[in-house]
């Protein structure tokens, strides 16, 4: 009777050891993430991948690129929804509309690009100045070109969503996207309607030790 007492007494301190244990640090986010669509939609706005990177430690730039096979053209919108702090609801979205140009020779579309705080899933909200380095429109150029099948955003996230940047030894910050591209009644969303993407760092470590 008393080794089957010892012995219960024994199991029952491991388990409140294993219960009271501080938990493990869970591992940080990736700094650079990609998903494909299930390439289900109508060619015209369907979605074949996104990918996103987080910014390099000494700069303050996130990056978004959304690939569509059959081109953007004229009348697409991209929505692209962002949350950073976790929770279901998207904290911000960009929206890029193409149209025409005068000179359609040009080859090059019109792009009317504007950034807006909360508005939930849809696309009102307080419209807000957002920049990045580089602006928010793609590095490369002010316009995207006819037929173009990929397009990259860079914009300051934290700023545009008017946030305080979480920059530290611990804290990389988090976050992640979700994309639409339509044009006309046609639409296509990735990871889906009203799904968030993997999360990934806001910024990642100092590059070889100096920061």
């Amino acid at each position: 009777m008393t080794a089957l007492l010892r012995s219960l007494c024994a199991a029952l301190a491991l388990l409140l050891a294993a219960t009271t244990a501080p938990a493990a640090y869970a591992a940080p986010p990736p700094l650079k993430a990609s998903f494909k669509d299930g390439r289900t939609s109508d060619p015209a706005v369907d979605i074949s991948r996104v990918s996103f990177e987080g910014s390099w430690y000494w700069t303050s730039e996130q990056y978004v690129r959304v690939a569509v096979p059959g081109g953007f053209r004229t009348g697409h919108r991209l929505t692209v929804w962002f949350d950073v702090d976790g929770d279901s609801t998207p904290d911000g979205h960009y929206t890029l509309r193409l149209g025409e140009v005068k000179n359609r020779k040009q080859g090059y579309l019109r792009d009317e690009q504007e950034f807006r705080l909360g508005g939930g899933w849809g696309y009102a909200g307080t419209k807000v100045r957002c920049s990045g380095d580089d602006g928010y429109a793609q590095p490369e150029s002010s316009y995207v070109k006819r037929g173009q099948r990929e397009i990259g955003l860079a914009l300051d996230l934290w700023n545009c969503l008017r946030r305080s940047a979480p920059v530290s030894d611990d804290d990389s910050g988090s976050w992640r996207v979700s994309v639409e591209v339509s044009r006309g009644r046609l639409s296509d969303h990735a990871p889906g309607p009203e799904r968030w993407s993997p999360a990934v760092a806001g910024w990642g470590p100092c590059d070889q030790g100096a920061c």
